[in-house]
Parts: C-alpha cells; sequence; structure tokens
C-alpha cells in the first residue's frame, strides 16, 4: 500500500511525506508477474490483491489494513473501502454545506459510512478543528455514518469496539480477529 500511496515515510515530526505513487497497481502486478518463479512472488501477489490505494498517511494505511485484512490474518475482515473518495453534494444539499465536496479517508459509498483517519499532528489548532466539525456536521446532516479514528484506537479494546461499531454502520456481521492475531498484526504494522 506504501507503493501505490501517496506518501514515503521519513524520520520527521509528522513521520511521512507527501509524494505521487511510486507505482500503479498495474505496474507492480506486471512487475510481480515478471518475478515468476523467485521466491515471494506467491505472497507479493496475494499482498496486492490486498492492499487498498491510493493512501495518504501511514495511519490510513495501517487503519484499513487492520479493518479490512482476512480476520485469520489478524483483520477484522470487514468490507473494503475507497480510499480518499471525493464525496460532490447534489445542488439541492448545497444549503447544508460548507464546501460543494469533501474528500474522506475511508469511504462504504452503498452504505454511506465513513471513517475519517485524525493524526495528532495534522488534527489539532483551531483552524483544523473548526473544518473538521463542519466537515463531519454536513456529512452528518446528510445522511452520512461518520466514524474517527486515531492512532490510540488502533489496539485492544478500542480497536475492537471500533471494528463492532462500524460493523454495525455498514449492517455486516462483525468478525472478532483471535486477540494474539490481532496484537503481532498491530505490532507489524507499528
Amino acid at each position: 500500500m506504501e507503493c501505490l500511496g501517496t506518501y514515503g515515510k521519513v524520520t520527521s515530526t509528522r513521520g511521512f511525506l507527501d509524494r505521487d505513487s511510486l507505482l500503479t497497481r498495474d505496474e507492480l502486478a506486471g512487475y510481480i508477474e515478471s518475478a515468476r518463479g523467485c521466491r515471494g512472488v506467491k505472497n507479493a501477489r496475494r499482498a496486492l490483491g490486498l492492499a487498498l490505494f491510493p493512501a495518504r498517511s501511514p495511519l490510513e494505511t495501517k487503519t484499513a489494513i487492520i479493518l479490512t485484512l482476512p480476520t485469520k490474518m489478524g483483520g477484522y475482515g470487514l468490507p473494503r473501502p475507497e480510499l480518499n473518495s471525493l464525496i460532490c453534494f447534489r445542488p439541492e444539499e448545497l444549503k447544508l454545506c460548507q464546501a460543494p465536496r469533501y474528500e474522506v479517508d475511508l469511504c462504504w459509498e452503498k452504505q454511506r459510512t465513513i471513517v475519517e483517519v485524525d493524526s495528532y499532528q495534522y488534527h489539532v489548532g483551531t483552524e483544523k478543528l473548526d473544518a473538521d466539525a463542519m466537515k463531519r456536521n454536513t456529512l452528518k446532516s446528510l445522511g452520512w455514518k461518520v466514524n474517527s479514528v486515531t492512532s490510540g484506537q488502533l489496539s485492544g479494546d478500542a480497536l475492537d469496539v471500533l471494528a463492532r461499531q462500524l460493523a454495525r454502520d455498514l449492517g455486516v456481521k462483525g468478525k472478532q480477529p483471535p486477540a494474539r492475531m490481532r496484537d503481532w498484526l498491530i505490532e507489524e504494522l507499528a
């Protein structure tokens, strides 16, 4: 997901920088196929099938992976969302909106459910808090279920509760991974 995402990890306060994707999904799939016969190709092909893109931050990647990977891999097996979707409003809805469209982090459009990933570095200060509140209020007033996720919610009981809340919003049966697999996955994504 990092190769297909629009960020790169760096050692800085923010922890990543904005950049274009390194490869398209098709380019990465072509590379994997060209390595046929090499060790790890089967796993790389399977990983590409599980990847969601384009993620814009490490925290988005971590959130999407934890929520959507199958339970046998430590995830919660929720349906795959669209990442960084643009929600555009109809003319009759604009009177309820602060902006004509919003980009949202994880979106299940059919179920009108959204996850906004809020990092501690970016979602602070009066202007950002005001903009986040206006965005969420607009989306909620138009019938969207909006869930906020911070890195503090991506472990233990808080993560289990979040996954159950999302499963309910999505109208699916929630699945609980074995705690040891969940904890292993979280550690791998750290």
